[in-house]
């Protein structure tokens, strides 16, 4: 029915449109598109808090339909400029650039917000600490960077609460966002962190007073029970990298030494999470109120608190900024440290680490071997072909699939430099799913390198639309090799290419976000695919394109290799003493 009422409102049956679109709606109460209809409808009769209203709607069912974003921006828009001195409307027009990824107008509507209303908490938590996700230059992320400091340096000089009434002003405004971006810039994050950091757990101590000190460790000794209780906390135990990466810790763990507790901060569970909570003793889903989470994890009276990551999910940071067990660390999962004095550890990989490597965090590093992790690769057959993704049946498919904020524009020449001694290559990208702004930056950006070399940019990049992850995984079944992001690393996605036995090029960073793929050759000893330099690397990716007879012994080494790679019980086991050693060592003291 909401096809009907499309074509009627494009002939301007504006009665029979708003009939179809309506019926639609009352067979189908989610059908995005006649919602969308409707609001469009309202929007050309600039009746924007009706038409804001109905496309948020339609919005938060079909985030990926660009033209419904962009009306529903468009809505906003309309509402701000009548109401020019109501910051709530500001900010949330602000919001909605920000999920399009218009960073600059997103910046403009909350700095007017905040002219109209100074005290608006959000907007001032917000407006500083901005960054978009794909840059036109490198010197871009010069000025963000120096943007950012200078805000969360006034910040953390400014907001010290001195009551809980006061924290809790300022709560909303850790809640709606992390520095996410931030670790993609390619540098070293700790100075900056440690800022947020410190502000955050300020914050949440003043708020929650009585769980920002460590509770007491429990008596063993006097239990019945004499397992170690250990939790582990994420916002991503769904169908989701952290999931993959970090459910062979849970999986491997020993019950007779542990009690297992899982929570699930802040997600909505889905099949992977009934799996994960069936591993373990205790599962919360915490989606009550924040402050019942806290007290529900504390409630447990753990020995120890396990974050597999910290730095994408607000509600997960702010539960990590209180001390809710005697021991705490993070993990890889957002591979950046967490800058809070309440998390005492950063398990991380030995062989991702370079040497010295403590120095980036504020946490005390705890180098587990190999990859740290005990992933297990999926398990699905292929049955698709390069036809099945629209890419031709011949010459060479490079894979391109890390997430668009990972290809800084420093490395674009990468690319540029192998096509020119690749004739026919291919360069498969995939696009955001909802941040259309940058999707079509990176796309101009990267045009525009190729252009600049001379080459057909038509000839050489493949732009995929975002796809289900059975998909993805067929997809680096098809392809030739998987070229790694330089900066920051495949994680997850390089463990998939392998498992596929598709031949990867890295080149490793002086951090260990850049270091995960280098790892993963190593354990294989795939040293001839880790690159020394940009120059190395085109050699190496150009070699494999080309070379069919050494693609083809990488892939033999790699399928011969997978046994050191994949669901490995080593990292566990010395996870489990590192456990052990940490609890022992808070109860004696």
């Amino acid at each position: 029915m909401s096809a009907d009422g499309w074509a009627k409102l494009s002939v301007g049956d504006m009665k029979g449109a708003e009939e179809a679109f309506k019926a639609s709606l009352a067979a189908n109460p989610q059908d995005a598109s006649s919602l969308h209809g409707l609001g469009k409808m309202a929007l050309s009769g600039q009746q924007f808090e009706i038409a804001a209203s109905l496309l948020n709607r339609a919005y938060k069912i079909a985030p990926e339909n660009e033209r419904l974003a962009i009306d529903f921006v468009q809505a906003l828009a309309g509402e701000s400029v009548r109401h020019p001195q109501d910051a709530q409307a500001q900010f949330n027009l602000g919001l909605a650039f920000l999920g399009l990824g218009d960073i600059d107008s997103a910046r403009d509507s909350l700095l007017t917000a905040l002219l109209a209303d100074p005290s608006h908490v959000l907007a001032r938590w917000l407006v500083g600490r901005l960054l978009p996700r794909v840059y036109m230059s490198a010197a871009e992320i010069t000025l963000w960077r120096r943007r950012i400091f200078s805000s969360i340096s006034a910040l953390e000089a400014a907001i010290h609460p001195q009551s809980p009434e006061d924290a809790a002003k300022h709560v909303a405004g850790i809640l709606l966002r992390t520095n996410f971006e931030l670790a993609y810039q390619g540098e070293d994050d700790r100075p900056l962190q440690e800022l947020y950091g410190r502000l955050v757990h300020r914050v949440m101590s003043a708020w929650l007073p009585d769980l920002a000190d460590p509770p007491k460790s429990r008596d063993r000794a006097q239990s019945d029970d004499k397992r170690i209780r250990i939790g582990f906390a994420s916002s991503y135990f769904t169908s989701h990298t952290i999931a993959l990466l970090f459910n062979g810790w849970i999986r491997h763990l020993d019950h007779s030494r542990f009690i297992i507790h899982g929570y699930l901060t802040n997600g909505v569970p889905d099949a992977s999470t009934k799996a994960l909570a069936g591993l373990c003793d205790v599962f919360r889903d915490l989606k009550g109120s924040f402050e019942e989470a806290a007290r529900l994890i504390r409630a447990d009276d753990l020995d120890v608190l396990i974050y597999p990551d910290l730095g994408m999910d607000g509600r997960s940071f702010a539960l990590a900024a209180l001390k809710l067990a005697p021991v705490q660390a993070v993990s890889w999962g957002h591979p950046v440290t967490s800058g809070l004095p309440s998390m005492d550890y950063f398990l991380t990989s030995d062989l991702m680490e370079p040497e010295a490597s403590e120095a980036h965090y504020c946490e005390k590093l705890v180098r587990l071997p190999n990859l740290s992790v005990a992933y297990r690769p999926p398990s699905l057959e292929q049955t698709k072909s390069r036809a099945d993704f629209g890419l031709p049946a011949s010459g060479p498919i490079y894979l391109c699939c890390q997430a668009l904020q990972k290809y800084l524009p420093q490395c674009d020449r990468l690319f540029t430099a192998i096509a020119k001694q690749v004739p026919g290559a291919r360069f498969v990208f995939i696009l955001h799913k909802t941040r259309h702004l940058d999707n079509r930056k990176f796309k101009a950006r990267l045009e525009a390198a190729f252009k600049a070399e001379g080459l057909n940019p038509a000839n050489h990049l493949v732009f995929l639309p975002w796809m289900a992850w059975t998909d993805y995984v067929q997809l680096n079944g098809v392809c030739d090799v998987f070229l790694d992001s330089v900066g920051w690393s495949g994680g997850n996605t390089s463990l998939e290419a392998l498992s596929r036995n598709l031949p990867i090029v890295t080149m490793p960073s002086n951090l260990m976000r850049g270091r995960h793929s280098y790892a993963m050759l190593k354990l294989l000893g795939l040293d001839e695919c880790i690159a020394s330099d940009l120059q190395a690397y085109v050699v190496i990716a150009v070699k494999l394109g080309t070379d069919g007879a050494w693609n083809a012994a990488m892939r033999e080494r790699i399928k011969a290799g997978q046994g050191r790679l994949y669901d490995d019980p080593t990292p566990v086991r010395a996870f489990e003493e590192f456990v052990i050693k940490a609890v022992d060592a808070v109860e004696a003291a």
